[in-house]
């Protein structure tokens, strides 16, 4: 009977020890966490970071290049894609149904231009970006925006433009060279707005990805909002066409331009 016992204490110890084993390797494999980086860094690629990896870890790892954009650099969380995913769909079935509907009322700048806008909306890819510093030495020190990174993250640094964008209810899409200190609103003359242009706002997205909106008219006139290269401006379907569709499109339509990280903002609604 001891000699079984024995053997049972040996064989559940055993156990035990597989068990443990199997605990720690489950948990050496949680402890790392893989983050791709691009653009302008010495080490492009998959980086591969110990322990609860921060911001400043990717950042650090990516050595990024001293010239690179680092005002622009885009955090990419496939955690957000799905949110940002139903934010585009309704986008654009707001956009369908301002096609429709200016049809129906035979508004046909009104129907041009939500074609044009759910083509290029379409386009843009759904990134998962949220805003957030990307310079890894100012993240060392600041503990409140050096936020937690996960499994699949990216960071992108791209290069420095010298050029803002326009877009939204404007005859076409306009590129104009970036003047530094300049209002926002003083790029508007660059780009001939369509009759369906909002004339008492814009949306300013600068290109770290905030969202500012700015009263540009004798009534409303807001604050300077001087632009950093490569911000896009986006100019508002006035209200009375959107309104009843959805009071919140233009504010959307202006979050969802700031997702774009900078290489691809040069090419959206």
């Amino acid at each position: 009977m001891k000699r079984e016992s024995r053997a049972r204490f040996n064989l559940r110890k055993a156990a035990w020890g597989v068990a443990m084993l199997a605990i720690v390797s489950a948990g050496s494999a949680i402890a790392q966490t893989r983050v791709q980086v691009e653009g302008e860094v010495d080490a492009p690629g998959i980086v591969t970071l110990e322990g609860k990896a921060r911001l400043d870890d990717a950042a650090l790892a990516a050595k990024v290049r001293s010239h690179a954009y680092v005002a622009a650099a885009a955090w990419l969380r496939p955690s957000l894609v799905p949110q940002q995913t139903r934010l585009k769909a309704g986008l654009l079935f707001d956009l369908d149904l301002l096609k429709t509907l200016a049809g129906q009322h035979g508004d046909t700048s009104a129907g041009d231009l939500a074609t044009r806008m759910a083509d290029q909306l379409r386009a843009l890819p759904v990134t998962g970006r949220q805003p957030a510093l990307l310079d890894g030495r100012v993240l060392e020190v600041d503990a409140a925006s050096n936020l937690l990174v996960s499994e699949g993250d990216r960071l992108v640094y791209p290069a420095r433009p010298e050029t803002v964008r326009i877009v939204g209810a404007v005859e076409h899409d306009c590129v104009v060279p970036h003047v530094p200190l300049q209002d926002a609103r003083l790029y508007l003359p660059g780009c001939v707005a369509t009759v369906d242009a909002d004339q008492d706002t814009i949306q300013v997205i600068q290109p770290d990805g905030r969202v500012f909106e700015q009263g540009i008219a004798l009534w409303n006139r807001g604050a300077p909002i001087p632009l950093a290269p490569g911000a896009v401006l986006y100019v508002p379907l006035r209200r009375s066409l959107i309104d009843s569709i959805d009071p919140a499109f233009n504010r959307e339509v202006a979050e969802f331009l700031a997702t774009q990280p900078l290489s691809a903002a040069n090419s959206g609604p």
